[in-house]
């Protein structure tokens, strides 16, 4: 989808900058934290991949190309960078941990501001390392480790890769538990805690440090200005304690391995000569809403998000039936024959049959088979303060939530 994603980190440019380029700036500053990488779990080049796999099935169609997920990992590997997962119990309640990411703006940019942009010399390689540097410096306590930022492809690698490159491991959780469109839907403002302070670097090394904002809604409001006159602006937020970290709902734990169980019954699947999909399917406690052909797509930008949708032609048990789904990044509502079957926050993700990895939006081709696969959230949202900023009319859908558990027969 590359720059279409709102919601994402780099889009592999430390990888198209050169991987031992993008090492520098964050092994001269690298953290001074207690290191947990010696008792974290150790992650190996087949264990990255099905965490990548798996979160192409958790992405909901957005979280950023799996294409380039794998090239900064395998970029990653070759410098001899080492990959490590810890559980949040694993923290101390004094530590600090903190969650990266960047916003990309869509907007076009004039021609007088693209030459201004581009007489700025010694642009910043890996903004959302800087930020998050910038965001430790604030706060003035070294991170012992990296919150994912979402479950999705490239925004995974992104988090993964963060951690690596700075000696510290990665939690065995995430802020949404799938990939969303907003900043909005963090479970750490859900569950009642602040952003701030939050730290924004972007490509031509301006520096940003948001106090405090009166709406937790301001934060992307901020940001996104700022990634409109910026292109892309790396952020690092929410420096929770490990306390917040393990209390009740402040993260979705367990996403990561939840990742990497399906990617492994995918890889599984695929060497026995089994149903790959099927099998992340039970891995996943998920169902499957729909199998078809791609019959036709829409998607536009929407002050900066890619809206959409996606009707499917059925197939096998669904001949003769259809489906429409809407995404705004990622998809929202899932349509079988007219009728609403699933929606957010539960997740609906698109599966290409041949490979048995996730559609990004709007990577379709007509006429690609595919598995429309629906997965119960993180129960966090389905409770009140969750539904209130990923409720289907939140993102101005006229359908009322129901657990997809209770919408299918």
């Amino acid at each position: 989808m590359s720059m279409l994603v709102r919601r994402h980190f780099l889009q592999g440019l430390v990888v198209a900058a050169g991987a031992l380029g993008g090492c520098a700036s964050a092994s001269s500053s690298q953290s001074s934290a207690p290191s947990r990488l010696s008792s974290g779990r150790g992650l190996t080049a087949e264990n990255l991949d099905d965490i990548l796999i798996g979160s192409s099935y958790l992405g909901c169609g957005g979280g950023g190309s799996l294409a380039e997920a794998r090239e900064l990992i395998r970029s990653d590997l070759a410098n001899g960078h080492v990959f490590a997962l810890i559980g949040v119990d694993q923290l101390a309640d004094d530590d600090r941990v903190a969650c990266p990411y960047a916003l990309a703006s869509l907007a076009p940019v004039s021609e007088d501001m693209q030459a201004r942009l581009d007489r700025i010399e010694n642009k910043i390689e890996a903004p959302t390392l800087d930020a998050f540097r910038l965001l430790e410096r604030h706060v003035g306590t070294p991170f012992s480790g990296v919150i994912m930022g979402e479950i999705g492809p490239l925004s995974l690698a992104e988090g993964l890769s963060c951690a690596a490159r700075l000696g510290i491991p990665s939690l065995d959780a995430d802020t949404v538990g799938r990939a969303t469109p907003e900043i909005n839907q963090h479970s750490v403002r859900v569950a009642g805690h602040p952003l701030t302070p939050a730290a924004g670097v972007t490509y031509f090394g301006d520096e940003v440090v948001l106090q405090g904002v009166q709406d937790p809604s301001r934060e992307e409001d901020i940001f996104r200005a700022l990634s409109v006159v910026s292109q892309l602006v790396g952020v690092a937020d929410a420096p929770i304690t490990g306390a917040v970290a393990k209390s009740e709902s402040a993260l979705v734990k367990g996403s990561v391995s939840l990742a990497m169980a399906i990617g492994a019954a995918v890889r599984e699947a695929k060497a026995s000569g089994a149903d790959p999909i099927e099998a992340a399917r039970v891995a996943g406690d998920g169902y499957e809403l729909f199998t078809g052909d791609v019959a036709g797509f829409t998607w536009r930008d929407e002050d900066g998000f890619l809206v959409g949708d996606l009707t499917l032609s059925g197939t096998g048990r669904f001949e003769g039936q259809s489906m429409l789904l809407d995404y705004k990044n990622e998809h929202l509502v899932a349509r079988r024959n007219g009728e609403v079957i699933a929606t957010c926050p539960d997740l609906i993700t698109v599966i290409d049959r041949q490979t048995g990895e996730g559609v990004n939006n709007p990577d379709f081709i007509e006429g690609q088979s595919v598995v429309v696969l629906g997965m119960k959230c993180d129960p966090l949202w389905r409770r009140d303060a969750g539904l209130e900023v990923f409720h289907p009319r939140y993102f101005g859908y006229d359908v009322d939530y129901m657990p997809i558990e209770q919408r299918l027969p």
